[in-house]
């Protein structure tokens, strides 16, 4: 192979010097050429905003707040009173209204009236539940943001990649042809052919497995943001690289301050305390007023009776305090022990989410700007050596091909390491519990290869 390549890089024949021209053409200009957009890009948060207004599981959870407001309204209200009439100390022997002085007929009311503060505090239960009900909408909100920019961010770089796979196999699908045009004219290799066929093929298989996935995360994306399945997405913004601005510190005192799950806790340990308070209540007496009106008819001989007017209070006993009251208090205290657990829970894993994401920030930033700065340059500067030594004979057929394949695996190994840093920054987000927009430095610092960008653009 190296004497038949020295043979046609340092003859004139056209096979060579075609061979030449079309491999530096072809590879060049598959980095240089800008991608073809069928309109302006999406930015994320248009995915974003479509999700937050029109999911309905959020709009289930306004409904259910709703409820709560109007629940709270109804917890701090009365009785209804009580009414009645009737007959009294009616005679069963003669059923005669006027025959004795205590028979009359007789109008009265009642009205239950809880221990004092019991009213307050069952409206203030349902209240802590409205406010657990809000920090829980807002989670929901935090959650659905995050998910809805790892899919934006995992379908950009699925696209971006295809993009390189669709540059790769064109340019292995015109060397293959001409490697065939070689061989036949006898100047060329069946092996080499063979080869390029085989990666060519692979190519395709990886382009398969890649267009698969985009259209599933294109139905993903769709589906969070709360548009039709089948909806074509539309070009989505390049993914650039970025460094946190963020300490540990400070992203703990983020999420301390902000995250909703963390304060939906916190107003159900405070609906604990109300509960507890509750069940100390039912050990306090609640009261009855009631008052009547008595209508009496005169006497049989005619002699007027005066009407009469009776007024009550009554009272309940709790008496069974050993068996009813004791056990609800130590019940209600255990709740609130469980929602003091699960916040130092909470506390604990977001603790470690913290550490965990930015480490990994830090170890995808390292590698990817590895890939920017030395890797991707160094793979190109010998792509071009390996070209320049293939046609003066100094290298075969396969070592040229490897070398055009590091480049492009370089750049779609870089792809991939930018977005799982846009990945990461999303679940951060989620774990502090609000956007982290100063999370980006100097995107001129940060910027992709001076000669090609992520999608492969010329700059």
């Amino acid at each position: 192979m190296g004497t038949r390549a020295m043979r046609i890089g340092k003859g004139n024949t056209t096979p060579g010097r075609f061979l030449f021209l079309l491999l530096a053409i072809s590879i060049t200009s598959s980095w240089a050429s800008p991608l073809r957009a069928e309109g302006p890009p999406r930015p994320v948060n248009y995915y974003v905003d479509a999700a937050l207004a029109n999911n309905p599981s959020l709009a289930s959870m306004k409904a259910r707040i709703a409820v709560k407001e109007n629940e709270a309204v109804r917890a701090g209200a009365l009785a209804d009173p009580k009414a009645w009439i009737g007959l009294v100390n009616v005679p069963t022997n003669t059923w005669s209204l006027k025959e004795e002085d205590m028979t009359g007929k007789e109008i009265g009311v009642s009205q239950m009236l809880p221990y004092p503060g019991r009213r307050e505090n069952s409206s203030g239960i349902i209240v802590k539940e409205k406010e657990q009900a809000e920090f829980e909408l807002a989670e929901m909100r935090n959650m659905l943001r995050a998910d809805v920019k790892m899919a934006y961010a995992e379908l950009s770089t699925v696209r971006a990649q295809a993009e390189v796979v669709r540059q790769v196999r064109a340019v292995l699908e015109q060397i293959v042809e001409v490697s065939r045009e070689m061989f036949a004219v006898g100047k060329g290799s069946q092996t080499d052919v063979l080869r390029g066929q085989v990666e060519f093929q692979k190519m395709r298989e990886m382009l398969l497995m890649l267009e698969n996935r985009q259209r599933v995360l294109s139905v993903r994306l769709n589906t969070l943001a709360a548009l039709p399945p089948g909806e074509p997405v539309l070009p989505l913004e390049s993914l650039a690289e970025f460094r946190p601005s963020f300490s540990a510190d400070q992203l703990r005192t983020i999420y301390l301050e902000d995250r909703p799950a963390r304060k939906a806790i916190q107003a159900k340990i405070r609906k604990g305390d109300l509960l507890v308070a509750q069940a100390e209540y039912e050990g306090k007496p609640d009261f009855e007023v009631s008052a009547s009106y008595m209508q009496r008819d005169n006497a049989p001989d005619g002699m007027k009776r005066s009407d009469m007017m009776s007024a009550m209070v009554s009272m309940t006993l709790p008496v069974w305090r050993k068996g009813k009251v004791a056990p609800g208090i130590r019940a209600m205290a255990a709740e609130k022990d469980m929602a003091v657990r699960e916040q130092e829970t909470l506390d604990n894993e977001s603790s470690n989410g913290i550490g965990s994401a930015l480490s990994s920030l830090e170890n995808f930033g390292s590698v990817a700007t590895l890939y920017r700065t030395t890797l991707v340059p160094q793979a190109e500067q010998s792509e071009q050596s390996s070209l320049e030594a293939y046609r003066v004979g100094k290298i075969d057929f396969p070592m040229l091909m490897d070398s055009v394949m590091t480049v492009l695996n370089f750049r779609r190994e870089y792809l991939g390491m930018v977005g799982e840093m846009h990945t990461t920054k999303a679940r951060l987000e989620a774990v502090v519990g609000r956007e982290l927009d100063g999370a980006a430095s100097n995107s001129g610092e940060m910027a992709p290869p001076k000669t090609k960008n992520s999608n492969g653009e010329g700059r």
